[in-house]
C-alpha cells in the first residue's frame, strides 16, 4: 500500500499544476464591432462610388500612404477592397476581422471621384472618436480572441470630419 502512495501523490500533483496549455484556444476571430449609423440625407448615389470602413495601423496619413498602407495591410478595408458598404442604409451592423494590432484611425472613407488612385477622389466621413474630442480619431488595441465591441460610426456627407489627406 505504501508503494502505491508516492505515485499516486507525484501524479495528483503534476495533474493539478497543469495550466490547460493543451486546451484549444476560443473560436473567436479578433476585430471590431459596431453600428453604422447615417446622419441626415445621402448625397446622390453617382458620387458614392465606393463606401469602406477602414482601420489604420498608421496615423498621420497623408496622401502618399494610403496606397502603400493598403497593399501593406497596415490599413485594412470593409468589407473589402474589392466590395463596398451598401448605398442608402440609415443604420447598420458591422464585424469587421482584423489582426491583433492597435489601430490608430478607425473610420468610413468614401470614394467619390471616378480616378481610384486619385488620393483626391476619397474623403473621410466618419471618425471614431471620444465625444468629447469629436473628428480626432480614437486609438484601439485588438488582442488574439478579442472582438472590440462599441464602435460606433455615425456618417454626415454634409458634415466631414478633418480630413487627413
Amino acid at each position: 500500500m505504501k508503494s502505491l502512495f508516492l505515485p499516486v501523490l507525484i501524479s495528483a500533483g503534476i495533474l493539478l499544476s497543469c495550466d490547460g496549455g493543451l486546451t484549444l484556444p476560443p473560436d473567436i476571430e479578433p476585430g471590431l464591432s459596431g453600428l453604422l449609423t447615417v446622419q441626415g440625407t445621402w448625397p446622390p448615389q453617382d458620387s458614392v462610388q465606393t463606401l469602406w470602413i477602414f482601420a489604420s495601423q498608421i496615423f498621420p496619413i497623408d496622401s502618399s500612404k494610403v496606397a502603400s498602407g493598403i497593399l501593406s495591410n497596415q490599413i485594412l478595408l470593409y468589407p473589402s477592397i474589392i466590395e463596398s458598404l451598401p448605398y442608402n442604409f440609415s443604420s447598420q451592423s458591422f464585424n469587421f476581422a482584423l489582426p491583433p494590432a492597435t489601430y490608430y484611425y478607425i473610420g468610413v472613407l468614401q470614394r467619390f471621384g471616378d480616378n481610384t488612385l486619385d488620393p483626391n477622389s476619397y474623403r473621410v466621413v466618419a471618425v471614431y472618436s471620444d465625444e468629447t474630442t469629436p473628428g480626432i480619431p480614437k486609438t484601439i488595441t485588438i488582442r488574439d480572441y478579442e472582438v472590440v465591441s462599441g464602435v460606433n460610426l455615425t456618417i454626415d456627407f454634409y458634415n466631414l470630419p478633418p480630413q487627413p489627406f
